[in-house]
């Protein structure tokens, strides 16, 4: 099964692409991420992950069997709960004080409370939590309002989606020192190539102006 929605609402609305609202601009948080392919996930330890500048952490609910991903620190002190562990209970549990918490972000157990308390019923208790859904073999993570998870479409290969049988596919993840817009504005750079990437895939000789036709708008088609 290549896709399996996780956390995200049901929605019979037609999805958008990702964005935001704004036809004019591009909200980079409005939109899915893949953040991790899931066969080098680890369902026994959290993994942590840095999306858009944002610790997350990225867990196995094994109540829920999926997926989830929080906001990398404790409501607590702010200890980073990807240091923690999966509890016996299958809960994500804070390294620093054992606070646990369910696969929705609430927080079910404090070790320290006094018998009777009900501090882990508040909502200053819980974990940001951010929608989680699965595709091609990849878990994504939106970055953006949770409400609008549901109703924005998730960047996926077409092609491989409706054929997966006919095609191969390579795995591979690297990290580079720098933001996730540098990287894009050097993918959009084609004019680099010939002296960055000489005697690779570029050749200096090579260099010359280039004719670019800017793509029509996704959401000018409607």
């Amino acid at each position: 099964m290549l896709s399996k929605e996780l956390n995200v609402t049901d929605s019979f609305q037609e999805k958008k692409p990702g964005g935001g609202s704004d036809p004019n601009s591009f909200d980079c948080k409005e939109t899915w991420y893949p953040v991790h392919y899931l066969e080098d996930l680890d369902k026994s330890k959290p993994t942590p992950f840095t999306l858009l500048g944002r610790d997350i952490v990225i867990w196995w609910d094994r109540v829920a069997e999926s997926w989830r991903s929080f906001e990398d620190q404790c409501p607590h002190r702010l200890a980073p709960l990807s240091e923690g562990r999966i509890s016996d209970e299958g809960l994500l549990e804070c390294p620093y004080h054992g606070w646990a918490f369910s696969g929705d972000g609430d927080c079910l157990h404090i070790p320290q409370q006094v018998k009777g308390g009900t501090a882990e019923t508040s909502k200053r208790a819980c974990v940001a939590s951010l929608p989680t859904i699965e595709n091609l073999g990849l878990l994504f993570v939106y970055a953006g309002e949770r409400e609008n998870a549901a109703k924005t479409e998730v960047p996926i290969i077409e092609p491989l989606e409706e054929s997966p049988e006919g095609w191969v596919v390579i795995n591979t993840f690297r990290d580079v020192p720098y933001d996730a817009l540098t990287l894009l504005e050097n993918i959009l750079d084609p004019s680099h190539v010939s002296f960055t990437h000489h005697k690779t895939v570029g050749n200096r000789a090579n260099a010359a102006a280039l004719r670019l036709e800017p793509p029509r708008n996704r959401r000018d088609k409607n």
